[in-house]
């Protein structure tokens, strides 16, 4: 006779049901929340790795179905890496959003020229903003910067926004071997100064700059304007 409350021998409850197969489970990690937004948590790449041949056509097709609008999606195709994966990328690399065609260059820089590379950071230093492909743009330029990315940081430093220009005039003195770092906290007073939208600061302040790295400021600001100490 079995005691009232005694669970002894009694089949255990049921668990929630989760998503058996690794297909269900990638395609959970697609599924966006706060804390992955809030964390940085791309889709789950360990499944990329485990699947088999037959599973990687399935999650393909899965990243296939939806546009290339992140950076999860861009990391994702790169560990896939596949032709129809390199094709999508390729398109990516050509967005009008600065994040992917940045994401694009870092995680599968093998898909892209230098030629390429350049223009695309090119334009993320001029159009894109503060984690929309600028922040990546500039974690790029620190290892890669030929004469079109410094040329690009000069222009952006003098007619960008102030927090941009902050950060640009940041990354030339660290370029140019006067600074210890791409943000060196201890000139950040100097830099600080960029964040100015009165043109005749900017202009003085970026004459400053220029004469600490040892580049004409006129290439940038043109013959002295009336008022304007040449």
């Amino acid at each position: 006779m079995r005691i009232p409350g005694d669970t002894a021998g009694e089949p255990a409850p049921p668990s929630p049901a989760g998503p058996a197969t690794l297909i269900e489970r990638f395609r959970e990690s697609m599924v966006g929340n706060y804390e992955r937004w809030h964390d940085g948590i791309g889709y789950d790449l360990d499944l990329i790795a485990a699947a088999s041949p037959e599973e990687r056509v399935e999650i393909e097709i899965l990243l296939a179905s939806r546009p290339v609008e992140s950076w999860r999606d861009v990391e994702a195709l790169a560990a896939l890496d596949s032709p129809r994966a390199r094709v999508l990328l390729r398109q990516a690399l050509r967005s009008r959003n600065h994040e992917v065609a940045m994401a694009v260059a870092r995680h599968a820089p093998g898909l892209v020229p230098a030629d390429e590379r350049t223009a695309t950071l090119v334009a993320a230093l001029e159009g894109a903003e503060f984690y929309g492909g600028l922040t990546q743009a500039l974690a790029q330029v620190e290892e890669f910067h030929p004469p079109e990315i410094v040329d690009a940081l000069f222009r952006g430093a003098l007619v960008r926004d102030g927090g941009a220009a902050v950060h640009f005039a940041a990354m030339l003195m660290f370029l140019h071997g006067k600074a210890k770092t791409s943000f060196d906290w201890d000139q950040r007073p100097f830099f600080l100064r960029f964040n100015t939208e009165c043109r005749p600061e900017r202009e003085a302040v970026f004459g400053e700059l220029c004469a600490q790295v040892g580049v004409a400021a006129e290439k940038y600001l043109g013959p002295p304007a009336a008022g304007r100490p040449g």
